[in-house]
């Protein structure tokens, strides 16, 4: 899931991704890096630090909408995860730790048969939403129908539920899914699946699995958003202008420890465009907490002004080149090499302002079963390049001199990526030229086969913290004619087996080495181009308490975890 705002393309594409991983018959620790800082504010438990107050926010962009069955974008999620609460959701830490699954509303994690297709959870007792309304077990098979009914873009994650895709054919709200069985008395909820989902208790800890209660509306709520269950609740939603969350207090009697009540009282988010005004507001105080990270030309400034109250952090994402294997010259492996071997990574970081942490991996470092490539095939990522190397193996393929268009989009950073990537491949002797396309059609474009496009920017910010929501689109099995997200069309029959058999398992510790050797072998068989993860930041006023603020792998910021000194 973007960080940024999705096209209705990618929106499709995750769609085919979520059957993929049911069609596959299956389906962010070691080696991961981070911090592990945990809120101190619980359920039941107010102690560690001041609370009370009104923040000041700013969004750059405004969530694409307040309703949990409709939101798919980084800034509705940020806001959301502390209003509606699933069944499963993760722990409120920094790095590994946060990408942990933990009882949400559910009592205990899910209880998983033995074929991995039937999962049973129990309410917790006495839950209630913000309004006072007791929660039911059946509130549940409403939540998903909402997703359902609405044709929201996490509708695929849920159609691998036995009955949920005839119950979008049909087209009768009121009717039942059979794959979901709740009983209302004693708070027991059973899900049935088609075939293995292994990150299948992932999806129910998504934001679009928030619950909310049995009778709300099948409609977009975002102007009026219905009771959750959660530290915060909306009592102000404007499009393009704002929102306001303030404390439930319903919420610190429920007894969910594990799950923050929040320190503050009041969160109010303004929509500012303008991020150069952003910045200025922040560094004098006007403002206490930016959602999206200073403009490129600021950096440096922030990080001059803003000491102790500003520090960036690797997100689970991961930027890549794909290099299409069913054109010339990218069939030939000894060509990929080379575009891996000739690509400087330092200086595509300084495209991005320094937020770009150059890698060698595919999978990022926060997520399990990513394992360091070391040493990396293609040298160390922070070094210059092998220039000379690049070009060798370009003369042994008889590629020299060979037509490349580099695709790329309108928008920073696709296209100055795109326009690098081609000086770059022009220099270890291919003839290279970048294409820029418009922002809301070049997924649609690059993804049609008819396109035939050789090479170009791609990148991939996690929906869950699991590999295989980034494996996905270097499985052979996810290629399709059109809205094809597996654009390098790489489809390599032993990694092919290795993402199979780990996806279908739920058990992800066992599984975590399969997709470390997938991932090294993706790298060492140059099916793709890594270079980097992208960086995010926290930025706060200096009212703010900045060491109790949590930057989530999957939310960024917690909102929860903000309060003042």
């Amino acid at each position: 899931m973007s960080k940024f705002r999705r096209t209705l393309a990618v929106l499709m594409l995750i769609a085919a991704s979520a059957l993929l991983f049911a069609a596959c018959g299956g389906n962010d620790s070691g080696g991961s890096t981070g911090g592990a800082s945990t809120s101190s504010t619980s359920s039941g438990d107010t102690s560690g630090g001041k609370s009370g107050g009104t923040l000041s926010a700013y969004y750059t962009s405004s969530p694409d909408y307040m309703d949990p069955a409709l939101s798919y974008t980084q800034e509705g999620w940020t806001a959301l995860w502390n209003v509606y609460t699933p069944l499963l959701t993760y722990k409120h830490a920094e790095g590994a730790e946060g990408a942990t699954l933990i009882p949400g509303l559910a009592e205990a994690l899910p209880d998983i048969s033995p074929d991995g297709k039937t999962y049973k959870l129990k309410l917790r007792p006495g839950l209630k939403f913000s309004d006072g309304t007791p929660v039911k077990a059946s509130d549940f098979e409403h939540t998903v129908k909402r997703v359902l009914n609405l044709e929201s873009g996490g509708s695929a994650f849920y159609l691998p539920i036995v009955g949920a895709e005839d119950y979008v054919k049909a087209g009768k709200p009121d009717a039942d899914i059979p794959g979901i069985v709740t009983d209302d008395k004693t708070g027991e909820i059973t899900i049935k699946l088609n075939s293995q989902v292994g990150s299948f208790a992932n999806v129910l800890a998504m934001d679009f699995a928030g619950i909310v209660p049995g009778d709300t509306p099948f409609k977009n709520l975002t102007a009026s958003p219905p009771p959750g269950v959660g530290p915060y609740k909306i009592t102000s939603s404007v499009p393009n202008r704002g929102f306001t969350m303030v404390k439930n207090d319903q919420f610190p009697g429920l007894n969910i420890p594990e799950i923050p009540t929040g320190y503050l009282d009041e969160i109010d988010v303004k929509i500012v465009k303008n991020q150069q005004r952003q910045i200025d507001d922040v560094l004098q105080n006007k403002v206490d907490f930016l959602q999206d990270p200073p403009p490129a030309d600021r950096m440096r400034e922030v990080s001059d002004k803003a000491k102790g109250r500003f520090e960036p952090y690797v997100t689970n994402s991961t930027y890549y080149v794909f290099l299409n294997e069913r054109v010339a010259p990218f069939d030939n492996e000894k060509v990929r090499q080379a575009v891996n071997y000739g690509i400087d990574k330092r200086a595509l970081a300084r495209i991005f302002g320094g937020l770009l942490a150059p890698a060698c991996n595919f999978l990022p470092p926060g997520m399990k079963g990513y394992q360091k490539i070391e040493p990396c095939p293609y040298g160390d990522p922070n070094a210059a390049p092998n220039v000379e190397k690049a070009k060798q193996l370009i003369k042994e393929a008889g590629a020299e001199g060979a037509d490349v268009t580099v695709w790329g989009n309108d928008e920073d950073p696709s296209k100055p990526v795109a326009e690098y990537l081609a000086d770059a491949m022009s220099s270890i002797g291919l003839n290279a030229k970048p294409k820029i396309v418009e922002g809301s059609v070049y997924f649609q474009t690059i993804g049609n086969q008819k396109t035939k496009a050789q090479a170009g920017f791609a990148n991939w910010f996690q929906d869950f913290p699991h590999p295989a929501n980034f494996m996905f689109l270097v499985n052979g099995k996810s290629i399709q004619n059109t809205n094809n997200q597996n654009f390098g069309n790489v489809d390599d029959p032993e990694i092919n087996k290795l993402i199979d058999t780990a996806d279908a398992n739920p058990d992800l510790d066992a599984v975590a080495p399969d997709y470390a050797k997938a991932d090294r072998l993706l790298v060492e068989r140059a099916h793709i181009a890594p270079y980097g993860n992208r960086e995010l930041t926290k930025l706060v006023s200096d009212k703010v308490d900045f060491d109790s603020f949590i930057a989530h792998p999957v939310y960024n910021g917690d909102l929860s975890s903000l309060r003042f000194k």
